[in-house]
């Protein structure tokens, strides 16, 4: 996303050039591989590992979940699964940081419709990102952590949230500028003096 508003916004004009049939397929194609690639480093460390228990500390089931059932060490795992936390937690922020700077650096030379615009359509990007960044970590490295770090019912609940509460907000980001949402959320939430200013411009 951040390359395809990188794109729209510092390149308009060549956006079709860029974005083209075989550049989305090949993006979407290394995303692909990416997770293959890692999925198969996992299950393959993973596999290797003969269990000693069956209840996971989790109310569904994840690669570190069954690691942290083996009889024997687990430091391979622990290493390879911190590392590629690392690396998707610097390469990918950084990647969009990169595209975003850039776009400021371009909305900061133009004209103030312009920079509204490109606000309008980085923000969810960003906000998304944001949450994902830190649900991400949150679901990495808490489990590496003894487990009375923070209360059982708190990791569930913090746990299940990724699943939950994303998925309403998505909609919800995405489509705020779109007028009809915005004033029925307005609404929902109790600011109705907003929501009918709002109404009436």
């Amino acid at each position: 996303m951040a390359f395809d508003r990188y794109v729209c916004i510092c390149n308009p004009l060549r956006y079709k050039s860029i974005m083209s049939l075989a550049t989305v397929f090949k993006l979407i194609g290394a995303a692909w591989l990416y997770v293959i690639f890692l999925i198969t480093i996992h299950l393959i460390l993973t596999i290797r590992l003969p269990l000693c228990g069956s209840v996971i500390q989790k109310i569904y089931c994840d690669n570190w979940s069954v690691v942290r059932l083996s009889c024997i060490d687990t430091t391979v795992n622990n290493v390879f699964g911190l590392l590629i936390t690392a690396a998707i937690m610097c390469l990918m922020p950084v990647l969009t940081l990169v595209s975003y700077v850039q776009i400021l650096w371009v909305c900061m030379q133009s004209s103030k419709v312009f920079r509204a615009k490109a606000l309008q359509t980085c923000t969810p990007h960003l906000i998304t990102l944001t949450y994902f960044v830190a649900d991400v970590l949150f679901e990495i490295l808490l489990p590496r952590f003894p487990s009375t770090v923070l209360p059982y019912e708190l990791r569930i609940l913090m746990s299940v949230q990724a699943f939950v509460i994303a998925p309403i907000l998505h909609p919800l980001i995405y489509g705020w500028k779109l007028r009809e949402i915005r004033l029925r959320v307005l609404q929902m939430f109790g600011a109705k003096q907003i929501a009918n200013l709002q109404n009436n411009l």
